[in-house]
């Protein structure tokens, strides 16, 4: 059991890594060398091939085996860091070339390394493989967001890039010794089973177009899906504006990109990865409801919230240090809370499916972890161009509204949810 695991943790630090490389290591790179705010959130458009990866998500299923989108997606994303590596940071439109293949080819990873998983992992294995899932992947955010940050002051551009070649090229040596060919892909099954099968396949085809919007209906018409859509629409835009702020906000105050890379993305990480534990933790061992926890650690979040804009207020060059480690303070609670919320937000989200009829319920689920992205990216993409124009006083202003917006919302969840949330009482 332990090396299935010990491999998908791996697998999904490897998933981690262009993320934080994204979104903690350049914002704060690009910040320091003058670029607007305006510009560091548009460079979030590329990450829209996770938001489009449902559309080649049948052909990794249909053609070749996962452990060949694996070790092809590794190797692509070997070349990648090696484009990188001599793509300028001043060339933006090469390196937002980079970006998007990186972001093409860690969501086509994604696929595979999900399908490896379900494959490889039997249901005594599930639970642990969902930490793995969620460990590695904050651990590889940390690797590429907090360290290449801290190590960006002490190496070239070239370098950094360079190390993460590295990486990925012994990562696809791992995946070749490490991954069995398991099974075969569809189209394989399909030939071997002959023209009958063929002929059939084609009839399911036609049927599909016209039951595919009916399906659909369905998800959005089962139990609570209406209410958890607008909440996972909207659970994380004060908290991820707040937090996502913080970094910029230290490096315009002239603190040097090693400390702030050392505090915002290693040791955040580290905070946020024992937040999700910590929220694990509570559901389980001590039986908290799903909603109910939801709706004390929402709460919470305005305590962390209020400490930041006080320091951006009151920031002064004579109380410069102080106003610093309150900062810090303030974005290490919010990061714990976060790791709550969001592996509370993530078990009602599968609680909810399970309310759904057995032959929509991955469907359901994948649904509502589509919009949960959206809402974050979307968010993200604006949060720079409203920051510009109405400086960090205001918009933190803005974040501890929606943060507090969202409260009211839990008085409306849906009776049907709340029962389904409750049985974390009763085991």
């Amino acid at each position: 059991m332990m090396r299935n695991i010990l491999l998908l943790a791996i697998l999904y630090f490897l998933q981690g890594l262009p993320y934080g490389l994204q979104a903690k290591f350049l914002p704060v790179y690009f910040r320091s060398h003058g670029m607007s705010l305006t510009n560091i959130s548009l460079f979030k458009l590329l990450l829209l091939p996770w938001m489009c990866k449902a559309l080649w998500a049948p052909y990794v299923d249909h053609y070749g085996t996962k452990r060949d989108w694996l070790m092809w997606s590794m190797s692509g994303l070997a070349v990648t860091c090696l484009l990188g590596a001599f793509s300028s940071p001043e060339l933006i439109i090469s390196l937002a070339c980079v970006l998007f293949l990186f972001n093409l080819l860690t969501s086509t990873q994604d696929i595979a390394v999900d399908g490896i998983a379900i494959q490889i992992l039997s249901s005594s294995e599930l639970a642990y493989g969902n930490i793995a899932q969620v460990v590695g992947y904050k651990a590889g955010t940390l690797v590429s967001g907090g360290v290449l940050t801290w190590l960006s002051d002490h190496l070239p551009w070239a370098m950094l890039f360079l190390i993460l070649v590295s990486v990925y090229s012994l990562s696809t040596l791992l995946v070749t010794v490490s991954i069995p060919h398991i099974g075969a892909s569809h189209l394989e099954e399909t030939e071997k089973s002959g023209p009958n099968s063929q002929q059939k396949n084609t009839d399911e085809k036609d049927e599909q177009y016209r039951w595919f919007f009916g399906h659909l209906t369905e998800v959005y018409r089962s139990p609570g899906t209406k209410w958890i859509i607008v909440f996972v629409l909207l659970y994380k835009l004060g908290e991820q504006g707040a937090i996502s702020m913080v970094p910029l906000f230290l490096v315009d105050k002239d603190l040097p990109m090693s400390k702030v890379g050392f505090w915002t993305g290693m040791v955040g990480q580290v905070v946020s990865i024992l937040g999700s534990f910590l929220g694990g933790w509570l559901l389980s061992h001590l039986s908290w409801s799903t909603v109910d926890l939801l709706k004390v650690s929402c709460m919470m979040r305005l305590f962390p919230a209020f400490s930041q804009i006080l320091v951006v207020w009151l920031w002064s060059e004579e109380y410069a240090t102080l106003c610093y480690v309150l900062s810090i303070l303030g974005m290490l609670t919010m990061l714990l809370i976060s790791g709550i919320v969001t592996t509370a937000t993530f078990t009602m989200m599968m609680q909810c499916s399970q309310l759904a009829p057995s032959r929509i319920q991955a469907t359901h689920y994948t649904v509502l972890a589509t919009l949960e992205v959206l809402g974050k990216l979307t968010f993200s993409i604006v949060t720079g161009p409203i920051t510009d124009l109405v400086g960090y006083r205001y918009v933190y202003l803005l974040f501890i509204a929606l943060t507090a917006l969202l409260l009211p919302l839990f008085k409306h969840c849906p009776p049907s949810l709340e029962e389904k949330a409750n049985t974390n009482k009763n085991h």
